[in-house]
């Protein structure tokens, strides 16, 4: 992200607010260059990606089918891709507005000034973070809202991103779930999970062998984000006292999302989100796009004489694939249980 600061020629004229405006626009540019933990969330759920339309459509492609026998001399089989299911996102606009009033020029506060300045930028970050936290933890729904407007969670396959009968393109009557009330309780269902994610498979039927590497779990979520630690960190197995390796050791990369708090009724059944982050790039997945990156305009008002500063952004977020994850713990009468 690189932003912009612009100034209107009211403020530029106007002497006592123009002896603070580059000192405020340096503020804009020195938050912006800090990253914070909404920076990391947002990277670590979304593939974030830049783009110049209004929208942005992707999708998937089967692939081909396996090497076939042939008689000597004979013409090899033709195959092709198959176009999968294809998503379109289009890119909405967001926008906030900050007035640092005259009097905090005439008594010098600059300390206010940047406090406000700053709170511009890190306001935006955290508004992208929370609105693809949203995005991906509603996901069981067919719609999220996020600031009291409606955003859709639907892939290119017409089912929420979360859900228990997703569509096979080229299989039919064939369906498959990434949707389960089971809590990550144990090790070992853990690695089912795991087990679950490699064997989902493309949309012509072949296994795919997605590696699951990421467990995201609710900030609020304190006995799982204990159990979790335990489980990717220990030696020997969690839980038990046999003198068994831990297979679960080093293979997970723990993401908590501080900006997902669900009522937890039950701390020992809380929800989570396993993730593969190389099938979320391969798939294009979880994607985030940035439109218009913060775009900072400001003027003097007559009437108040109070500088005014106005931030515009641009951005989408939503899904490609359901593939690279799978949401565990679930309370919808919908999801799958395992046996």
């Amino acid at each position: 992200m690189a932003v912009i600061v612009r100034s209107t020629t009211n403020l530029a004229n106007d002497n006592v607010w123009n002896e603070w405006s580059d000192q405020l626009a340096g503020v804009f540019h020195d938050e912006d260059a800090n990253k914070n933990d909404d920076d990391k969330l947002l990277k670590a759920l979304f593939n974030e990606k830049k783009s110049d339309k209004f929208a942005e459509k992707a999708g998937t492609f089967g692939t081909f089918s396996n090497f076939v026998d042939k008689t000597e001399g004979a013409n090899a089989a033709d195959d092709d891709f198959e176009q999968g299911y294809f998503n379109v996102l289009q890119h909405s606009s967001f926008a906030k507005t900050v007035t640092l009033s005259r009097e905090l020029a005439d008594d010098a506060n600059i300390d206010m000034m940047k406090a406000r300045a700053r709170n511009m930028v890190k306001a935006y970050k955290r508004s992208k973070a929370q609105f693809g936290s949203d995005m991906l933890t509603g996901g069981e729904a067919n719609t999220i809202t996020y600031e009291g407007k409606t955003y859709s969670t639907l892939g290119g396959d017409g089912v929420s991103i979360f859900n228990a009968a997703h569509p096979y393109k080229s299989l039919t009557s064939v369906t498959e779930s990434n949707v389960f009330t089971n809590p990550i309780a144990t090790p070992e269902i853990l690695n089912r999970y795991a087990n679950i994610m490699r064997n989902f498979k493309d949309d012509k039927g072949h296994p795919l062998g997605i590696l699951a590497d990421t467990i995201v779990i609710p900030g609020n979520a304190y006995k799982l984000e204990d159990l979790i630690k335990k489980i990717i960190g220990s030696d020997g197995e969690v839980g038990n006292d046999y003198n068994d390796i831990n297979t679960q050791r080093g293979k997970w990369k723990l993401v908590v999302d501080h900006l997902w708090t669900p009522t937890i009724a039950d701390q020992s059944a809380a929800p989570a989100i396993i993730m593969s982050s190389e099938a979320n790039k391969d798939l294009m997945g979880n994607t985030f796009w940035d439109r218009v990156d913060l775009d900072i305009a400001s003027e003097v008002e007559t009437k108040s004489r109070n500088l005014v500063y106005n931030g515009y952004a641009r951005w989408s977020a939503g899904f490609y694939n359901w593939r690279q994850v799978i949401m565990t713990g679930s309370t919808s009468n919908t999801a799958t249980t395992l046996s």
